[in-house]
């Protein structure tokens, strides 16, 4: 089946208002997959597609709708189901960081009103992938090796960036060596390289993700074109791309400071690696790539334990989520 060529006129009211930019490139790779020759489509994992795709398929034979609104229909479904789930388990993995019931309920809360929540709803893959990261790591951090694989497995799936769950599972198993904590060493590199292979067979290269990405999104290394190129993304939206990196660097760095135990530094190097493979991506998508630095929660909901940073954080969340809602939802680069 050839990709649509206008997959955001899907003729869903609301839904709509949620398929813009990227969105496109999920749906297309839902509906015909990866490409012989390199296209900006090999730059996105198949874990979101190969979910939006299947069960878009099965509404779509029983709801009698065309593919390309029941696949869009089925991705805001997934994300916002996947957005609850992530919820859920943000709230479960920070009672066991913080030890406190509240304290891990305003993580939550903060999740939930994040300024780029847009994204969590949106037919992306960034709340499945929450969800799957977080909850891989709350059952890392119970002993649960069986389920931190699959999860490690589906996250890796998901975003390139899932193999850095190798950091806090590698973390565990040298302070605590047992061959079961291998198995999710086995499991998130085993989906990265399924990837790899995949685009071995299909577009002639292991690397098609990464020669998708540095053709259609220019990437670079070299620290004075990195340097130009983040200037002048701030620039051109410095109201937006502030208060993220301000959120994000603030949040990691003040938790890490803080660690009290082994629990916290291996959740802490995990993030910190996280936020460096953001910080070397183009920098205009770190609005939302941030929601995923979980360390943010955490040190909001600390500074939220007084009045009046309470308020200012609040008022922050609220004003920066109903102008980044408005920016996505009427095309504007916001991500």
């Amino acid at each position: 089946m050839r990709p649509c060529l206008h997959c955001w006129d899907i003729g869903i009211p609301f839904v709509d208002l949620f398929a813009r930019w990227d969105s496109a490139y999920y749906a297309n790779i839902a509906l015909a997959g990866y490409p012989h020759q390199i296209t900006a489509r090999w730059a996105f994992f198949p874990g979101y597609p190969i979910v939006i795709g299947s069960f878009g398929r099965l509404l779509a034979m029983t709801a009698q709708l065309k593919l390309v609104s029941a696949i869009y229909l089925m991705g805001f479904l997934v994300s916002n189901a996947a957005f609850f789930g992530a919820v859920y388990y943000v709230t479960m993995l920070s009672r066991l960081i913080l030890g406190n019931s509240r304290s891990a309920f305003t993580s939550a809360a903060l999740l939930a009103f994040y300024p780029a929540g847009v994204f969590l709803s949106a037919v992306y893959s960034d709340s499945l992938f929450l969800l799957l990261t977080s909850a891989s790591l709350f059952y890392l951090l119970k002993g649960e090796f069986g389920r931190t694989t699959a999860l490690g497995f589906l996250a890796s799936l998901t975003r390139p960036v899932g193999i850095v769950l190798l950091v806090p599972v590698v973390y565990k198993l040298l302070r605590e060596p047992s061959w079961r904590k291998a198995a999710p060493i086995v499991g998130i590199l085993l989906a990265f390289l399924s990837f790899v292979i995949y685009g071995q067979l299909v577009a002639g290269t292991p690397f098609a993700s990464t020669l998708a990405e540095h053709t259609y999104w220019p990437f670079t290394l070299n620290p004075h074109d990195r340097f130009i190129a983040d200037l002048r993304a701030i620039l051109s939206n410095p109201i937006m791309m502030l208060p993220f990196l301000g959120l994000g660097l603030g949040g990691v760095v003040a938790f890490v400071q803080e660690v009290r135990s082994d629990d916290e530094t291996m959740i802490g190097l995990y993030a910190v690696c996280l936020l460096a493979a953001y910080l070397v991506s183009p920098l205009e998508s770190f609005p939302r790539y941030s929601i995923t630095l979980l360390p943010t929660y955490w040190t909001l909901s600390r500074w939220s334990a007084h009045f009046a940073p309470k308020v200012l954080i609040w008022s922050l969340f609220l004003i920066l989520l109903a102008v980044g809602t408005g920016l996505f939802a009427n095309w504007y680069r916001f991500y």
